[in-house]
């Protein structure tokens, strides 16, 4: 590529001149003047193709310089891939979301080539947020679906006017795919609300709207009366809905939570499900429904609800018979993982007269492969192969005496049990009194590096219980750290291997030892896990006998 600059062509026509001049003075001095005159038009033709190479090498440098950035490896991707790249860069992000409404204007500054790209691309101006002025973007779009982000707070923060953003996507209301909206300031909030009731939407399809859970003085609101016949997904939070929403025929997600007193009564939410029958997807979260039973209908009452495509179900209250009820009254017989939380035991739950929550609960245990119960960090999971999972989450109540029920119950055969235990606040002993009811425990993980749970490891009446554990089906073993108790632990289950035949309990049955064992974790703690592998070898060789390897260490 020709490298001269401009300068130095008007530096070459120069004295391309100069020779000329000086070569027309000296064949000039004893020539005639038809002689000169002939010559001087030659010379001026040839100044004449001197200017036009000049004119066409300055075009020539003025061309190469403006697509200087075009001999980039990544200028010479297809515009078609170049054009994925950018939507990637745009994926919605709202933790800086001033950032991200700002990006197609920063990529148009890289060069004229990707400008020309995001000009011819309407799907890359999509994104209508609060944050930014937006009516380039809405223009830019060209009719393709928006997604619209509000936050009043952007513009409390800003103090500029609160009504120009509505003003600008509510007449693009009809070409929504998704909208969210946070409103926290009464005044605005509400009127902006009341401008929903009339709207139609055709082509939203998610939905979000999150208000100050101290908006309580309207009873509730009704949005898109209009219509939006393709929404799918909706999430209201702190937002009193009606069950008379037109919005909810055609839903497949619905998650609803309320910090406050906004919820629904339990039958006015079964009403609600009842206009749902599509549903895939239910997650209902409160932490304020005081009233919620109170002012429900009784439970003999309340119309069951049959929910055909459910497939996720969680349910977290804090309102025991609130949550029994709702249990007892939605049938979900192809869901697959269900997340329960409450604050109450299973079996106090399940005395409250609510007989079809006792059927339902007793039908889920023996349909889903695991249990979580979760209670001030310890955590017992049962596991079966058929079905993904149920997590119930009960804080502040121990987990064992629900399970204890359950085996004295006699309704259900427990399965294979993996038993992830932590240990923090909750007595130790009582993880030595289930696991000797659980001969099925294939795996265990202890974890807790609390002084708590070092205490409860050397607790005596602990160490005499540890050997009569019974756990004849141990294969995996998980430790979280290199402690002296841990490793005692293991001796302990070694010296139980060494002593040979089982052991008659008294009640007729053997009490069996882990020699299924094949694996056993600890984490790498430096020198700590070094000083503790020699003694860890000896009792991991008198538990296994001639069958261990070093390979089954993790």
């Amino acid at each position: 590529m020709d490298t001269r600059t401009a300068a130095d062509d008007d530096q070459y026509i120069d004295q391309a001149l100069a020779c000329l001049m000086e070569g027309i003075r000296n064949r000039a001095m004893g020539c005639s003047t038809q002689k000169v005159l002939s010559e001087r038009e030659r010379v001026l033709k040839e100044l004449n193709l001197l200017k036009i190479l000049g004119r066409r090498i300055e075009d020539h440098i003025a061309d190469t310089t403006g697509h200087l950035n075009a001999l980039a490896p990544i200028h010479r991707l297809p515009n078609e891939l170049l054009t994925d790249i950018f939507h990637l860069t745009l994926l919605p992000n709202h933790h800086n979301p001033a950032v991200y409404s700002q990006r197609p204007i920063r990529i148009c500054l890289v060069s004229k080539h990707w400008m020309g790209i995001l000009n011819e691309t309407p799907s890359l101006w999509a994104q209508i947020h609060s944050s930014y002025p937006n009516a380039p973007n809405i223009l830019r779009s060209k009719g393709y679906p928006l997604r619209v982000y509000y936050d009043d707070n952007d513009f409390i923060d800003r103090g500029v006017d609160e009504e120009a953003f509505p003003n600008l996507v509510i007449r693009e209301a009809y070409r929504w795919r998704s909208a969210e909206f946070i409103l926290y300031y009464d005044t605005p909030s509400y009127d902006l609300l009341d401008r929903f009731v009339s709207l139609s939407a055709p082509l939203l399809e998610t939905l979000k709207v999150r208000l100050n859970y101290g908006l309580e003085s309207r009873a509730s609101f009704d949005i898109f009366s209009e219509g939006a016949d393709r929404l799918r997904h909706v999430e209201l939070y702190d937002f009193p809905i009606r069950c008379e929403l037109q919005i909810l025929s055609g839903l497949e997600t619905l998650k609803i939570s309320n910090r406050g007193n906004l919820g629904p009564s339990v039958s006015e939410l079964i009403g609600i499900l009842h206009r749902c029958p599509s549903l895939r997807v239910l997650e209902l979260r409160y932490q304020g429904w005081s009233e919620m039973y109170t002012s429900s209908a009784p439970p003999s009452d309340v119309e069951e609800v049959y929910l055909p495509a459910l497939i996720s179900f969680t349910l977290d209250l804090n309102h025991a018979e609130a949550f029994g009820q709702i249990l007892s009254s939605i049938h979900v017989p192809a869901c697959r993982n269900f997340q329960l939380q409450c604050h109450k035991p299973i079996h106090n739950i399940l005395s409250t007269g609510a007989s079809r929550l006792t059927l339902a609960f007793l039908s889920i245990i023996q349909t889903v492969p695991h249990i979580s119960l979760w209670v001030r960090g310890c955590l017992l999971r049962l596991f079966n192969d058929n079905v993904s999972g149920i997590d119930i989450s009960l804080a502040h109540y121990s987990p064992w005496e629900n399970l204890a029920w359950l085996c004295d119950a006699g309704a259900v055969t427990l399965p294979p049990i993996h038993a992830d235990i932590t240990c923090t606040d909750t007595p130790f002993l009582q993880v030595a009194d289930l696991l000797h009811n659980l001969p099925s425990i294939t795996t265990m993980i202890l974890t807790g590096n609390s002084d708590q749970y070092i205490a409860h490891l050397s607790h005596p009446t602990l160490r005499n219980g540890l050997r009569e554990w019974v756990l004849p089906n141990l294969m995996d073993l998980r430790l979280d750290a290199c402690l002296d108790n841990n490793l005692q632990l293991l001796a302990d289950l070694s010296d139980q291997r060494q002593e040979g035949a089982d052991i008659d309990r008294g009640d007729g049955e053997q009490l069996g030892f882990p020699r299924k064992l094949e694996w056993i974790y600890i984490p790498e703690e430096g020198d700590d896990r070094k000083s503790w592998t020699g003694p860890f070898y000896t009792a991991l060789r008198k538990l296994k006998g001639d069958d261990w390897n070093r390979n089954m260490i993790d």
